[in-house]
Parts: C-alpha cells; structure tokens; sequence
C-alpha cells in the first residue's frame, strides 16, 4: 500500500538518539515533526495527544526506551539495569487504557534480560544490550506495519465498489505509525479503484475525527464527509451507511472494546439500524487478563478539553462541572466482529 504522508508518523534516527513524530495536536492546519531526546518529553508527548492511538503510544514508548538507554552513559550494568526499569516504569503511567503501552515495555524488558542474562560487566556489555534494544524496537514497529497490511485486507474483503462507511476517532496513520487499522481498508479500497465515501464522526471533546480522519483520507483523496457526533443516527437512517468501521485501544477477554468515548454510542446506534459494526485491532489489543471491559480503568481528562481547548472562548460559564472520560466501553454483543491480522471473529 503506498504512503501518502512525507514520513511515518513516528520514527527513530538511524543512531537510535532521537525520536521523531508528527504533533498531532497540531493538525490539521500545521504538518509538524518534533524531536524528542528525553522519557520526559515523550511523556508528555503521549499525556498531552502529541502522540495517540494505543499502537502508536507502544512504538513509541518501545522506541522511546531505546533512545533514552542509547542516551544514558555508563560502565556499571547495574546502574544500567537501574535506569531501564526507571525509565519503563515511568513510561508505563503515561497512558492507563493503551495495552500496547504495556505490552511493548514488557517486551522491551524481556529483550533487556535475555540479553543481560549473557553478559559480562563493563561498557561491551552495555553497548551490545544498546544494539540489542534498539532493534527490538524497530522490529515492534516493522511488526505492527505487517500487521496493519493484513487487517487491511480482511476489511478490504468486506467491500464492495461505492461502499459507504461510517467511523470514528481516528484509527489510520497517526494512530499506528502507518496505514492504521480502522481506515487501512479504506485506503486499500481506495487504491483499488472501489470509490469508498466516508462518514467522519467528529469525535468531541478533542475531535480526532475531525482534525485527524478527515485530515488523513483528504490526503488519500477519499470522499469524506464530516459529521457531528449526533448526526450518526440520521445519517444511519437514511441509509447511508453500509458499514462501520472503528479501532480499539483495548479489547476484553469476552470481547468487550475499549475505544474512544462515543464508541459504545455508536454501536448502540448501528444495531437499531442493522448497521455492521467491525472493530479493527492488532491481536496484541486482546488483553485476556481482563475478563470484560468494565475491568479496564477509565482514564478521565481534564474538563478544559471539554469548554476551552478548540474555542476562542470558553464554551461553558466558568466553574461549570465537566466529566470528561476519555474513553467508554462496548459490550462485544453489539459488535459484528472484530477484525486482527489473524481474520474476522466474534
């Protein structure tokens, strides 16, 4: 599938020294690539959606821990040991509902081990952990690329020419690093001449749908119309929906998701209009330690996002109350589906 974007969404040097990703809290209206040297600032690179999207979090955060050891100096293993685990505890708090955050620092740590396990003190040991580290890393990020081609191609084979798809917040390129998995088959149904047309909800209070989706498929040069969340219904019941397609920051052992909030909504939506609802994940998502979705802990945002963050002025009276979670939960009964790089399930 070929790129549309000038790099990926999330990159590290060839030194392996510096991280390198697209601000996202910028677009749509700058295309801006920052760097980042420490596990603070990509700390709150994650914290504050600069990066986002719970693929892209865990390559960034594997990523990001190679770069922080390749940076950090030492001839003693076990102050190099010290500041591994450091840094990956720290990362690990970054973003709570992102279970490839977890899984790839996990990884991460099992590669720092098995490596440690054959070496002897001194600065040799040190560098070959480096090396080592930063290719596990990289093939995290080149394994999720793999991934996203295949969910490509299960969704693709759901198409058909002129299909019409709803989604929601943004599952494509800046989710992953590249391709994504919610508008991967877009893409690939783009490319292969089926004319797709969108429906972008735009996803409030941080509107990802609007900034990012429409942002991606414009460049893409698919057919996308954005929508108001509370449009979903009126569009669903004209029918001019065929299907929809969503991603996942966690999916349960029952088959629960957790996505971004609204999610459930639309799901609810789609089953009063017999809409297919398909959730698009890589099998890394699954977190089998988390029997149903309300064992996930929901993060909640500060209320600023809700009355100030995209206006001029604020939206509210000041001091007005604002819940703000960040994301919600959809049982795994209104879900046609959920779609990994292993095939299409319930």
């Amino acid at each position: 599938m070929k790129s549309f974007f000038e790099k990926d969404a999330v990159e590290l040097t060839p030194d392996g020294k510096e991280l390198v990703i697209l601000d996202q809290t910028l677009l749509p209206n700058q295309e801006k690539y920052i760097t980042i040297t420490t596990a603070e600032q990509l700390f709150y690179a994650i914290t504050l959606l600069k990066v986002r999207g719970s693929h892209a979090i865990g390559i960034s955060a594997a990523l990001g821990l190679a770069m922080c050891m390749n940076r950090f100096e030492t001839n003693d293993l076990r102050v190099f040991e010290s500041e591994f685990l450091r840094v990956k505890r720290y990362l690990a708090i970054s973003r709570p509902s992102a279970v490839d955050l977890f899984t790839d620092l996990n990884r991460m740590e099992s590669c720092f081990y098995e490596q440690m396990s054959c070496a002897e003190d001194g600065a040799g040991a040190i560098s070959l952990i480096k090396e080592r580290l930063t290719a596990e890393a990289r093939n995290i990020k080149l394994e999720k690329i793999r991934t996203c081609l295949a969910i490509a191609e299960y969704g693709f084979s759901l198409l058909k020419p002129g299909v019409t798809i709803m989604t929601y917040c943004n599952a494509g390129y800046l989710a992953v690093s590249r391709y994504g998995t919610a508008l991967s088959p877009i893409f690939l149904a783009q490319e292969n001449g089926y004319m797709p047309k969108v429906y972008a909800c735009e996803t409030r209070p941080l509107l990802q749908g609007a900034r990012l989706t429409s942002y991606e498929l414009g460049k893409a040069g698919v057919d996308v119309t954005l929508i108001c969340d509370n449009m979903a219904s009126i569009v669903m019941s004209r029918k001019k929906v065929d299907i929809i397609f969503v991603g996942a920051d966690t999916v349960a052992a029952n088959g629960d998701v957790i996505n971004k909030v609204g999610t459930s909504g639309l799901a609810i939506l789609a089953q009063h209009y017999g809409v297919p609802f398909y959730v698009l994940c890589p099998s890394q998502t699954i977190d089998k330690d988390r029997p149903t979705g309300y064992d996930v802990k929901i993060e909640e945002r500060p209320g600023y996002e809700v009355t100030e963050m995209y206006y001029e002025k604020p939206s509210a009276p000041v001091g007005t109350k604002v819940y703000n979670p960040a994301f919600d939960v959809t049982p795994n009964a209104l879900i046609t589906g959920i779609i990994t790089e292993n095939g299409i399930s319930k």
